[in-house]
């Protein structure tokens, strides 16, 4: 027999942590809850912490969704405990000039489905969201504004076709040289300031049948010094009267990083950072450095009984290719150079979770723990627990709080000059020793339907979908010359809005 359960995503909100990563640039909540993911190297997300895109630069923040294929266990009848892990949805990046002619047809292409939904003889859902992500510190203060939106055609219950556009709106500073030394110029009072805006567009298949599913999907990015192409290879099968749901995900990704040309620095030490993105991907001046991307995650679900449910994700990722920051130099005693990074990064992660329906007051509890390591020798745990309550038919509210620490890279060091690390070197604080907190909330207000199954007399389904975070990050042993990180604490806020017509 069948257990049934009012049990709702099992997944957290998986806004991971500045200073994570996730595998697919987005949580598993119908919120699209990635909106902190701004930073490299570490696990807080429920799939602990790799990113199938670049090692981000640093001073750039992505907070998009990822435009990834939703996965979960009876979700599609609406049976079982309604569980759903990640998928490696591959790197996001950014578009433009041919690239916003595609998000323009898919704008145009929402609204003619969304007026004329029976010509398309399918079931359509679109979602939209608004994200705001603020970190603050003196002069490193980064804001980015992300507009997202997502549109699904679900034909005969046998084809879902996917499609969505993302942009990034960044404005803030970043530090240019970490660890100069104090008789120049203070490296956080003259941090440089920087302004970009990118755009994601992306599309995927799926086919289903009673038991099982398979998909595809392709995100094409761009900006003005990074570009990238991905691809994404899903599978599920729910057995056992879809109280047990397998799934596997492949990821490849093809990037390409734009870099100062310097033909006559023969040594690591020699090359200077790139002071702007004119003439990349176009000038002389400029070099396109690759970096290539294998993702490999498996996920199982289980519902246990009609409160209590498991689900168990492991994963990995190697990467291969260019993953620093070319706008960072480190001081290294004499003058600063443009930090150095491995070529080669293998990625290790296993997750475990749980949750339990509490019937007697209508909520559930969930916990999370996450474990990652990997070749540059950061190793992670984070631990997580939330509530879900509903208040009444039409509101459902979430509590999380989370805790985050890793060790640092094998070759970090908060002094070059003085304590060097072999032959790299990094200025990204987030290859440090570090710990987080995050605390958040979550309110979703979906209101029922009518006699006649229609929402506010016109959709088979609304929500509109307030969420907020507050993060903090501590970073013992990472210094801007004797000066400690000022910009610490970020605050992320999500509206997002759901539709069925």
């Amino acid at each position: 027999m069948q257990l049934t359960a009012p049990v709702m995503s099992l997944g957290p909100d998986s806004a991971s942590d500045p200073g994570s990563s996730s595998v697919s640039g987005s949580g598993s909540d119908s919120d699209s809850d990635s909106a902190s993911q701004h930073r490299g190297a570490t696990p807080t997300s429920p799939i602990a912490g790799v990113t199938p895109g670049r090692e981000r630069f640093e001073h750039r923040p992505r907070l998009g969704s990822g435009l990834r294929p939703g996965l979960g266990v009876g979700r599609r009848h609406g049976h079982g405990p309604g569980l759903e892990i990640e998928s490696p949805s591959l790197p996001s990046r950014h578009v433009t000039g041919a690239a916003l002619s595609r998000a323009a047809l898919l704008v145009l292409g929402i609204g003619w489905v969304l007026a004329h939904p029976e010509s398309a003889s399918a079931q359509v859902r679109l979602r939209t969201t608004g994200t705001v992500f603020h970190e603050a510190g003196g002069p490193l203060e980064m804001t980015v504004l992300v507009p997202a939106a997502d549109l699904e055609a679900e034909i005969a219950e046998v084809v879902v076709l996917r499609a969505g556009w993302q942009a990034d709106v960044v404005s803030g500073a970043s530090v240019a040289v970490v660890d100069a030394p104090a008789t120049s110029v203070d490296a956080i009072a003259s941090a440089t300031r920087l302004d970009d805006v990118r755009h994601t567009v992306g599309g995927g298949l799926e086919l289903r049948s009673e038991y099982a599913s398979v998909g595809a999907g392709y995100s094409w990015g761009r900006e003005s010094d990074y570009r990238s192409h991905g691809l994404t290879v899903t599978g599920r099968a729910e057995l056992f009267d879809r109280n047990t749901g397998l799934e596997i995900a492949i990821g490849r990704g093809f990037d390409r990083a734009c870099n100062l040309h310097q033909p006559r620095a023969r040594e690591p030490v020699e090359r200077q950072r790139m002071p702007s993105s004119d003439g990349c991907f176009a000038s002389a001046e400029r070099e396109s450095l690759p970096l290539d991307l294998m993702t490999v995650q498996g996920g199982w679900t289980q519902a246990w009984s009609p409160v209590l449910a498991t689900q168990l994700v492991v994963g990995g990722q190697l990467l291969h290719g260019y993953q620093g920051n070319p706008y960072r130099a480190v001081w290294l005693g004499r003058s600063a150079a443009q930090e150095y990074h491995p070529l080669d990064r293998a990625r290790r992660y296993v997750a475990l979770g749980t949750r339990f329906w509490v019937a007697p007051v209508e909520g559930a509890v969930q916990l999370w723990a996450r474990g990652y390591d990997d070749s540059w020798g950061v190793r992670a745990l984070s631990a997580e627990i939330a509530w879900d309550q509903s208040l009444g038919e039409a509101l459902r509210l979430r509590l999380r709080g989370r805790y985050h620490a890793q060790t640092g890279a094998l070759f970090y060091s908060d002094d070059y000059a003085r304590q060097q690390r072999g032959r790299y070197f990094t200025g990204d604080r987030e290859l440090s020793p570090m710990s987080s907190l995050l605390v958040g909330a979550r309110l979703v207000w979906s209101p029922s339907p009518d006699d006649e199954g229609r929402v506010l007399g016109l959709l088979d389904r609304f929500a509109v979908v307030l969420k907020g975070d507050w993060v903090s990050h501590r970073f013992d042993e990472f210094r801007y010359g004797r000066a400690a990180v000022p910009n610490g604490d970020a605050l992320v806020a999500t509206v997002g809005l759901e539709v069925e017509p």
